[in-house]
């Protein structure tokens, strides 16, 4: 039996490969991306921003008051573009050479504010008002504004009169708070636990506005005794006296539809820290 052996036709064969070839180029899958990511805004730059003095602060006037005040500085977005900032601001007042840098605070934390072109945001600092020791108090004619991540600054004038140093004070009274938050003057027992510490000076009465409990008493019977010498020595308050190297301001205070005013010392170092003497 002969077998027969069926070969298939070259053309056919011809036109399968020329199929295979086609399907072979055929147009390539086309992956699209989307649009590209937009960048995130970069951080505000000092020739970006411009500073000026809002009115939302409590100092009002060049005449000093002996209290702890706030100033609040606006900073507007002047550019076209978007931009951050970020942080504590670096504030030194100044006068020529002489300076008094402002310490950052712990609270509240920062935050990233974002400004649009034409937009604007905050910043507040607290700082003593010096009214009866000049030789502890720098008088500024600038205030010198430097931004977060920012080595450039800008300068204003300053309007508030003599500032009590405080670079050197445990608990500065002297502060800068974070963009865009808003810092407020604690005063009274708010800023501490109110310690009776028994009778001081002509028989008042001595608390002391502290932090530090009982620890705090045995400065604050000194602070008394100071008083009462300044006060034998004919003088009236507002007065300062000094114990263990600090300085304390002392002056007359009567709370509204209080029959009797009482006295509070105030340390200059720990503005927090106070003594009060009543009858």
């Amino acid at each position: 039996m002969s077998s027969h052996v069926h070969h298939r036709p070259a053309a056919a064969t011809r036109t399968m490969v020329a199929w295979a070839a086609a399907a072979a180029c055929a147009t390539p899958l086309v992956l699209f991306a989307g649009p590209p990511a937009s960048a995130a805004p970069a951080s505000c730059r000092t020739n970006q921003l411009q500073a000026s003095w809002s009115d939302a602060g409590s100092a009002r006037s060049s005449e000093p008051t002996g209290e702890q005040e706030t100033a609040v500085v606006q900073l507007r977005n002047s550019s076209d573009a978007t931009c951050t900032l970020q942080g504590h601001p670096d504030v030194a007042l100044t006068k020529g050479t002489d300076e008094e840098r402002l310490h950052d605070t712990s609270k509240p934390a920062p935050k990233q504010v974002s400004l649009a072109p034409g937009e604007s945001t905050t910043f507040t600092f607290l700082f003593l008002s010096e009214k009866d020791e000049p030789r502890q108090a720098i008088s500024p004619t600038k205030a010198i504004v430097t931004p977060p991540d920012n080595k450039a600054s800008s300068s204003l004038p300053w309007k508030w009169g003599p500032v009590t140093r405080q670079e050197a004070a445990t608990h500065p009274g002297n502060v800068v708070g974070p963009v865009g938050a808003t810092l407020k003057v604690h005063s009274g027992s708010s800023a501490g636990q109110e310690i009776q510490c028994g009778n001081g000076w002509n028989g008042l009465a001595v608390t002391a506005i502290t932090s530090k409990g009982k620890d705090a008493c045995p400065t604050a019977q000194k602070v008394s005794s100071a008083f009462g010498k300044v006060i034998e020595a004919k003088k009236t308050p507002p007065v300062t006296v000094t114990v263990n190297g600090t300085a304390w301001k002392c002056q007359e205070k009567q709370e509204k539809g209080a029959p009797n005013p009482y006295t509070e010392c105030v340390s200059t170092k720990e503005p927090a820290e106070k003594v009060q003497l009543t009858s």
